[in-house]
């Protein structure tokens, strides 16, 4: 029997300029025999007022929460107090709760996607009913995804996202990232500019699809086999060897290559630009969500989350808040994989061999002439 196609749980997102870019799914193929069976205990166990939060030891370095002082807040959300009242102001008509403020509603909800604290430790620090920060951290969810989908886009003008690329007209970088989800590793795929800001998001993968796989899953790839997103001579960049070169997508030239010739200057460009997306994921697995993921309830609550945390990273840039942003790649760290990326592309010129196409060997050897002295 052909399997079903992956089940659609929110689409947010029709790749166009100046429209939102986020496409949370799961892979059906994902979910274990036995996850029925976890939902009811977990049901069962909150119905009874048990506690299915794991018991952890507490932090080496004690966390101000709640903060005290405006230096606590990157601490305690990753955001500056500043951006900590700009949400606040912004989503105070949206987050509700019966007896608590919005301001304090969304400090719980920060703090859960910051720290990743159990929820009745949140309850016990902040001194909140026991349910509420389990309910802020769902609120702030479905308020962000469903009404600013617009922080994850494209940008409206399309040079300025290309202008300051490493690489001449490449809108920005492909990456494919790996979680430790509820149900086991999801794969969750991104576009990252030349700023880190994520351009579009698809999550919720089964986390064992190859890159390749993950992409051609993607509402993304058909638009642009269709042509859509992207301007005539705009291309994106594939970080890492999983992904063939085709006319939107550019690889780096396989093998070893002439030093200070037009591949070897494309190459260094192109690993400029593939490290902002780096960075990126970087970024997201540095929230305390996130490296909790497993814990999440479902697949489809872990995608919501790092949906969710990627919105707020490009809050963040919009800002020039770095509270969340990861430091740059170190240049020793860099050319140790840029250097076992190479003996590895010699071996598996049969990724881009399988899908090499006449019109992207030409086309990269003329964006590659036109590298040098950018």
């Amino acid at each position: 029997m052909t399997p079903p196609p992956p089940l659609l749980l929110l689409l947010t997102h029709h790749l166009t300029a100046a429209v939102a870019a986020l496409l949370v799914l799961v892979d059906p193929a994902s979910a274990s025999a036995n996850a029925g069976a976890r939902d009811r205990d977990r049901k069962r166990r909150r119905r009874d007022g048990e506690e299915d939060d794991p018991v952890r030891p507490p932090s080496p370095v004690p966390l101000p929460l709640p903060p005290t002082s405006p230096d606590h807040y990157p601490l305690a959300f990753r955001v500056s107090a500043p951006t900590f009242h700009f949400l606040s102001g912004l989503l105070d008509p949206l987050l509700s709760h019966p007896s608590l403020p919005s301001s304090t509603l969304l400090a719980l909800a920060l703090a859960r996607l910051a720290t990743g604290l159990p929820y009745p430790t949140l309850a016990a620090l902040f001194q909140v009913p026991a349910s509420a920060p389990r309910a802020a951290s769902r609120r702030l969810r479905r308020v962000l995804l469903a009404n600013f989908r617009f922080w994850l886009a494209f940008p409206a003008e399309p040079a300025s996202a290309s202008l300051s690329s490493p690489l001449p007209s490449c809108r920005g970088a492909l990456a494919c990232a790996r979680f430790d989800g509820p149900e086991g590793p999801l794969a969750a795929q991104l576009v990252a500019g030349a700023s880190s800001r994520i351009l579009s998001l698809a999550a919720g993968f089964r986390g064992d699809r190859t890159d390749l796989e993950v992409l051609k899953l993607s509402s993304l790839y058909h638009e642009l086999e269709q042509g859509r997103v992207l301007d005539p001579g705009q291309y994106l960049a594939g970080d890492g060897d999983g992904y063939p070169l085709l006319p939107w997508l550019m690889v780096p030239f396989r093998g070893p290559v002439v030093p200070s010739s037009p591949e070897a200057e494309f190459n260094a460009a192109h690993d400029a630009i593939s490290r902002k997306a780096r960075r990126t994921v970087r970024s997201l697995k540095g929230w305390g969500a996130i490296v909790r993921l497993r814990e999440e309830d479902s697949p489809r609550a872990a995608a919501a989350c790092i949906g969710t945390c990627a919105m707020l990273h490009n809050v963040l840039l919009a800002r020039e808040d770095y509270s969340a942003l990861a430091p740059e790649e170190e240049e020793a760290e860099a050319a140790e994989r840029d250097l076992a990326a190479v003996h590895h592309r010699t071996d598996s010129a049969g990724v881009e061999g399988a899908e090499i196409d006449g019109r992207a060997l030409l086309f990269r050897r003329a964006v590659a002439a036109t590298v040098r002295g950018r």
